[in-house]
């Protein structure tokens, strides 16, 4: 799903920018909403797919959370960057050419929106999620058929209790920020399509029948986990933001990460 929006890139990326300038302000002093600013879950859900597991949520981010994080990504948007086969974050727009912007770890909407996929995560190993991204798409911009999860453990966490310790994404949300676009669609080729009779405001099958379109609709979001029971990637979840035709999207993801040395299921780590 933020991201970086991690992509296991099924082509050999070359000629390639290094972008880990994006990191560097992820521990800086956030700017609060206010005093009186109140994290709370307050999401109604829809299953869209059992397997694999894909759900939608209804009012995943209020209206503050939206305006907040609109507010500080406004003038702070780099290049998308995507990871190569060797873990590295790089720039290559054959692939993805968004902008993005990282949320500070210590955000205090960053954090309550952490907090929220691991309420949601429940029993599921939830110990750590990463950094927010901000990703804004205009007009043809988008993001190709990939993956969240890697093909291989990544050992450089986003924690200072434990930096070094290998993981994988586990689950992945992808939440709207900005609605105002035609197309930008989140598409799942590999996912069963919804029924004819769905909520084709929010989620819809292609015209084909084949595969599950996600629509930005601001404030909601869509779940779904990227890992099988072993640990290993489901390639199912292979997932694309289509190009958006006219207006602007804007989103989020947020990754929570699955240590290999705890257990995925009911573990005592928090």
């Amino acid at each position: 799903m933020v991201l970086l929006s991690c992509a296991r890139i099924w082509q050999t990326v070359s000629s390639l920018t290094d972008v880990s300038r994006l990191f560097q302000s992820l521990w800086h002093v956030p700017i609060k909403i206010s005093e009186t600013y109140d994290c709370h879950q307050n999401s109604t859900i829809e299953i869209l797919s059992i397997d694999p597991f894909v759900m939608y949520i209804n009012n995943f981010l209020s209206e503050h959370e939206v305006n907040h994080l609109l507010e500080i990504s406004h003038d702070n948007f780099e290049q998308s960057p995507v990871y190569d086969e060797n873990l590295k974050t790089v720039v290559d727009t054959r692939f993805r050419t968004s902008k993005s912007s990282m949320v500070p770890k210590s955000d205090i909407v960053g954090e309550c929106l952490s907090w929220k996929m691991k309420s949601i995560l429940g029993n599921i190993q939830h110990i750590d999620t990463e950094p927010i991204q901000i990703v804004k798409y205009e007009p043809s911009e988008r993001f190709r058929i990939h993956m969240d999860w890697f093909d291989k453990p990544r050992n450089r966490t986003y924690s200072r209790k434990h930096p070094k310790r290998p993981y994988n994404r586990l689950a992945s949300i992808f939440a709207y920020l900005d609605d105002d676009c035609t197309g930008g669609e989140t598409y799942f080729p590999e996912v069963q399509g919804v029924s004819r009779v769905a909520d084709g405001d929010k989620f819809s099958r292609t015209e084909s029948g084949k595969g599950l379109l996600v629509r930005p609709k601001k404030g909601n979001a869509v779940f779904w986990n990227n890992l099988l029971p072993n640990g290993t990637g489901d390639p199912r979840v292979a997932h694309a933001g289509l190009p958006v035709h006219a207006g602007r999207k804007i989103g989020i993801n947020l990754f929570s990460h699955y240590y290999y040395d705890a257990p995925m299921v009911g573990g005592d780590e928090e």
